[in-house]
């Protein structure tokens, strides 16, 4: 068995003990107070590594709840528009500020977020095809949009952070929104024409 695949199996045997490892890592006072000292490292490494821990810990979950939950989440639809409600809350920049300075609002965000990541692990399979363009079709715009807003507003918009980092990661939010539609079409392409590849040996014979 090749080191590579040994490795997969082992990390997705321990899902839920990386995903508290995570978690864990961030809540420590140090380098949660690091992470949100900067604007771009608030909310383009600590937002997506909490939605990424959340996603781990929901592994967790035992079938009873999967059942449950999958019962309120046809087609992944509930799930994603939390996903969507929470993401766009997430780049608001009064909460960007209130989370530094009330500890309610900061542990609402580490919720929020944690959930996210779980909606999304268990709402992203089940969605399909045409859902996952409409969510995405949603969130990604909104995304470049509150970019744009950051990277050209005049002024501070958190006041917690300076001009230039608000400039830095409204560019970075639309470069992000737009990578992740390339990389979305691109996947939706190779779904729609692998029948097409694995048929077309068969067809020559």
């Amino acid at each position: 068995m090749s080191a590579p695949r040994t490795v997969g199996r082992w990390l997705a045997r321990h899902q839920v003990l990386l995903g508290g490892l995570l978690l864990a890592a961030l809540l420590m006072p140090p380098l949660r107070r690091a992470l949100e000292s900067g604007m771009a490292t608030h909310m383009l490494l600590q937002f997506p590594a909490l939605i990424v821990a959340g996603g781990l810990l929901a592994a967790g979950l035992s079938p009873v709840w999967r059942q449950r939950l999958d019962a309120c989440n046809a087609h992944g639809m509930a799930g994603l528009v939390f996903v969507a409600l929470v993401l766009a809350l997430a780049m608001v920049p009064r909460l960007l500020d209130l989370v530094l300075v009330d500890a309610r609002i900061e542990g609402l965000k580490l919720a929020g977020l944690l959930l996210c990541g779980a909606a999304l692990r268990m709402s992203w399979q089940a969605a399909g095809t045409v859902v996952q363009g409409f969510f995405l079709g949603n969130t990604l715009p909104m995304m470049a949009i509150a970019g744009t807003l950051y990277e050209e507003a005049p002024v501070r918009v958190c006041n917690a952070y300076r001009l230039d980092e608000q400039q830095f990661v409204g560019l970075a939010l639309i470069w992000v929104a737009s990578a992740l539609a390339a990389l979305w079409l691109a996947q939706v392409g190779w779904r729609l024409t692998r029948p097409h590849r694995e048929a077309s040996p068969t067809a020559a014979r």
